[in-house]
């Protein structure tokens, strides 16, 4: 089975991951018809690039492209009973991760998965390949600083995606090499409970081709990030914004930094350096493509630094924001700091309840912004409320409010965090805060 590459239609093609695959036909000039919600930077950069775009549920938009010249892309984010997936149903319609699973047949994948990481992995791969001549194609989570874009049209034989975990996407993938950054629960809301979810990461294991270099205590992995592994780092540092450290691959050692804050991105880097050095890359050239990496936008990124620093990421999980707040910790102690969190999803909400409390409490205020749905209908007893009326420094706040309320914090680090459409708040908060 292959794509229809006449025409391409994505229903709710505003998406991170779907917007990227969008790029990838829209760059080999394929007609790209698309539906989304709302108008967003990354629907609008679709449109520059060529994609015909509707945003109501208006069905007579459609340019009326035949079924059988046409492969109509969706995401589970747009409900089935929505009229453009009503309309496309005698399309044979297919998910996003069977698009990509298509896709990669015609290359030498790499493919990196976990709960938590896989953006920033791949990102830093991507970087680490292109550095040494390797010209890959790369689909990813997130918009590269450098390149301010979700994908890369490579000529090489390698392509870099995400195995995405939710909904067991990354069982549509049978990679020739893999990463595995993290493994603990998420998306209860699909898999029974933890088990359910390592068992599956075992079955994608079993798909992969080659290695795959993991830190977890999962089977049949190639062990990566320890002193010892077969890739880890030692010797880490932090100094001027930068970890400085030994790189360790094959029994082969180099010296390197890296310019992005949390010693849980060395980790990850030390997986992409693993996966980059199986496709061929050497040792020194990971080094200093390491050294040149700009980072992900909404990880960790700036928008404001001096006597108010600004920052957005994307953590949804409370490991994420663990990570995040030690980070914070880290490069700015003793700093009064504010973290404007949005939660992702009811269900993540109500699973992960005591480990959002507990991160959240860590830092001097906190606040919470209504519970972005997504794809899920509100769960009874599950709110914004309910989580701030847990901690001690939190109170509960609107995206209209929030400027104020964080002008009026008077705290030296903002932290603008979650999946969601928080992301939107941040030029008020810029304007606020000047």
């Amino acid at each position: 089975m292959r794509t229809k590459d006449a025409h391409i239609v994505f229903i709710g093609i505003g998406g991170i991951g779907m917007s990227a695959l969008a790029r990838h036909f829209l760059h080999r000039n394929v007609p790209v018809f698309g539906f989304d919600r709302t108008k967003t930077a990354l629907t609008e950069a679709l449109e520059k690039e060529g994609a015909l775009l509707c945003y109501s549920d208006d069905v007579s938009s459609f340019p009326g492209w035949r079924a059988e010249e046409t492969t109509v892309i969706y995401t589970p984010a747009i409900a089935p009973t929505h009229p453009w997936r009503v309309f496309f149903e005698s399309y044979n319609p297919i998910k996003r991760a069977a698009a990509l699973g298509l896709i990669a047949k015609g290359y030498k994948t790499l493919a990196v998965a976990g709960t938590h990481g896989k953006t920033s992995t791949s990102a830093i791969l991507t970087h680490l390949l292109t550095e040494s001549g390797l010209d890959p194609t790369a689909f990813i989570g997130g918009l590269l600083s450098n390149s301010g874009t979700n994908y890369r049209l490579g000529n090489g034989p390698w392509l870099i995606v995400e195995a995405d975990e939710y909904d067991r996407s990354f069982l549509k993938l049978h990679p020739a090499a893999a990463a595995i950054t993290t493994s603990d629960a998420d998306h209860l809301d699909i898999y029974a409970d933890e088990t359910d979810l390592t068992h599956t990461f075992d079955a994608f294991i079993q798909q992969v081709g080659g290695p795959t270099f993991s830190g977890t205590t999962l089977d049949s992995i190639i062990p990566a990030g320890t002193t010892g592994d077969h890739a880890f780092a030692s010797n880490i540092r932090a100094h001027e914004g930068a970890y400085s450290f030994t790189l360790h691959v094959a029994q082969q050692t180099v010296e390197t930094k890296l310019f992005m804050p949390g010693k849980h991105n060395v980790y990850n880097a030390v997986l992409a350096a693993a996966l980059a050095h199986y496709a061929g890359a050497g040792l020194d050239h990971i080094a200093t493509a390491l050294s040149t990496f700009g980072g992900i936008k909404r990880r960790f990124e700036y928008h404001l630094k001096g006597q108010v620093t600004l920052i957005e990421d994307y953590a949804h999980h409370p490991t994420e924001l663990e990570a995040l707040i030690d980070s914070v910790s880290e490069m700015y102690p003793g700093k009064r700091t504010l973290i404007c969190f949005q939660p992702h999803l009811y269900s993540r909400t109500r699973d992960f309840f005591e480990g959002f409390v507990r991160q959240l409490g860590r830092v001097h205020q906190c606040l919470i912004l209504p519970i972005y749905a997504a794809r899920e209908s509100p769960i009874e007893g599950v709110s914004s409320e309910a989580l701030a009326a847990q901690i001690l420094t939190a109170e509960t706040s609107s995206k209209e409010a929030l400027s104020l309320a964080v002008k009026q914090s008077n705290c030296a680090v903002v932290l603008v965090v979650g999946a969601g459409d928080i992301g939107d708040t941040v030029p008020q908060l810029k304007a606020a805060l000047r």
